[in-house]
């Protein structure tokens, strides 16, 4: 994602107006993260996670047990705010400003580190080094994505049509997962452990179906603000005027060992 609009209608990576749209995307696959929650407790008995780029916490609240504990590691204070007001209650994460880089955490603070949606922003050597630092010895580092699933799902996919035709041509992150993850070097330090996918269905209302596509970043940061305004206003007008609407999203997920 170099290749953004000289005066795009956001700044690439800057989440601070749209943190409460963010909020609304849906959970990660339940049956990808009870798969790797397995893999984990296979080798340590306490799951202790930090999660680097934790955004508004949507990754963190698709785990339920409350024996899962840790850090949620999050630069923008935005994102933060909005995180802890969806879960006031919840005390399992602290959540602390910092970067995929430079996570502010002593070393060996967990078992398993979470990027969800997130490689793209990082830097990955520093990431790589990080992560490697704050994991005890053999822990676990999960690179997740929750993506539409354009090919199961004809409202979706329709609306992501629509954008490339007034758009043009877009460099879309959900599409090109595979390709970032083929380029990933993790300078020897991970070893390459388990790929996991999944895919499930969502019911939106059409706000926060509408909210979840205003939380889309790689579309406004390669767009003016008067072709993201035009983009947002025909998804409203396709959206189902109706109380219901089934999605549906995959959950890719790459999971390495530390070395």
């Amino acid at each position: 994602m170099n290749d953004v609009a000289v005066h795009s209608a956001v700044p690439w990576g800057d989440f601070s107006l749209n943190a409460a749209d963010y909020s609304q995307n849906p959970p990660y696959s339940h049956v990808v993260l009870s798969s790797l929650l397995k893999t984990v407790r296979a080798r340590f008995e306490a799951v202790r996670i930090v999660e680097l780029g934790a955004g508004t916490g949507n990754l963190l609240r698709s785990f339920a047990g409350k024996d899962i504990q840790g850090f949620a590691v999050e630069p923008n204070k935005e994102m933060r705010a909005i995180a802890r007001s969806l879960a006031p209650d919840d005390l399992r994460f602290e959540w602390i400003e910092g970067t995929a880089e430079n996570a502010n955490l002593p070393p060996k603070s967990a078992n398993w580190v979470l990027l969800g949606n997130a490689y793209q922003f990082v830097q990955p050597p520093e990431m790589f080094r990080e992560a490697s630092r704050i994991l005890v010895p053999g822990g676990f580092l999960t690179i997740i994505w929750n993506v539409r699933h354009f090919k199961r799902d004809a409202l979706q996919r329709s609306i992501e049509e629509m954008t490339r035709r007034v758009a043009g041509n877009l460099k879309r992150t959900g599409s090109s997962v595979v390709e970032l993850m083929e380029k990933v070097d993790t300078n020897g330090r991970f070893n390459e452990y388990i790929y996991m996918e999944g895919s499930h269905k969502q019911a939106f209302s059409p706000d926060r179906l509408l909210a979840s596509w205003k939380a889309s970043h790689d579309i406004p940061s390669q767009v003016s603000v008067e072709i993201w305004q035009e983009i947002i206003s025909e998804i409203a007008r396709m959206i189902p005027k109706q109380d219901c609407i089934e999605t549906t999203w995959l959950t890719r997920a790459w999971t390495f060992q530390a070395a």
